[in-house]
């Protein structure tokens, strides 16, 4: 099942070479050989999705404010570095877009906001959020981004019908991989930023790695053949 070379998916963008979730750090993976672009969502006051990880703007902007207190308008008056879902997409210059959201509202805003652009991307993130998106949209690729060493139940698995299991990287081990994709799951896996552990995961059948270490990750990727 994973004889096709593995996506190497950009975390936040090129987080080493700019700030994360930034149309700098999108447009600096798509000219890198992303196959994808991890970007995190939130949303505005007044309903506008935008890229930006974090509930404040601490620990990236040293502003207290949450995102999702200020309109559009406040929030470019403190941080106009924030960019919109929109604006991202126009800059990934065709590279698809992974959008991550844990929040099933800001999950299902996202899904509106790219029907009305017609355009085309996946979905990562929290089962409830996938869900929500998968309720909306049957062909749409989701990767089920899941946080603990016991697998997701058969209820999420069913409500979510995922492509990817999304684990982070030390819930792996060859295994698990060949136990999704005997179910005809592919594998993703987060933030790996080590060659010899991406090595390791391809060797075992990794379909996709998520990792920070941009370079790295195109690098290892375009090895397996």
């Amino acid at each position: 099942m994973s004889a096709r070379r593995a996506l190497a998916v950009a975390h936040r963008g090129d987080p080493w070479a700019s700030v994360e979730n930034t149309l700098e750090a999108v447009r600096l993976a798509a000219g890198a050989g992303a196959s994808a672009i991890e970007v995190d969502l939130r949303c505005t006051a007044d309903g506008v999705v935008v890229l930006h990880h974090d509930d404040d703007l601490r620990r990236l902007w040293g502003r207290p404010e949450s995102v999702a207190a200020l309109t559009l308008a406040e929030l470019r008056e403190f941080v106009p570095a924030v960019p919109t879902l929109r604006e991202a997409l126009e800059v990934a210059d065709g590279v698809p877009l992974l959008l991550d959201t844990r929040d099933p509202a800001v999950a299902t805003a996202a899904h509106a906001e790219l029907g009305r652009l017609g355009a085309v991307t996946m979905f990562c993130g929290a089962a409830e959020a996938m869900a929500a998106v998968r309720a909306r949209d049957e062909r749409i690729t989701l990767f089920l981004s899941w946080y603990g060493e016991l697998p997701p139940s058969e209820g999420v698995l069913g409500a979510v019908r995922p492509q990817y299991f999304n684990p982070e990287h030390r819930f792996l081990d060859a295994e698990s991989v060949a136990y999704w994709h005997a179910r005809d799951v592919l594998v993703s896996c987060w933030t790996v930023d080590d060659a010899d552990r991406r090595a390791e995961l391809l060797a075992w059948g990794v379909d996709a790695i998520i990792g920070n270490d941009l370079n790295g990750v195109v690098k290892s990727c375009a090895e397996r053949t």
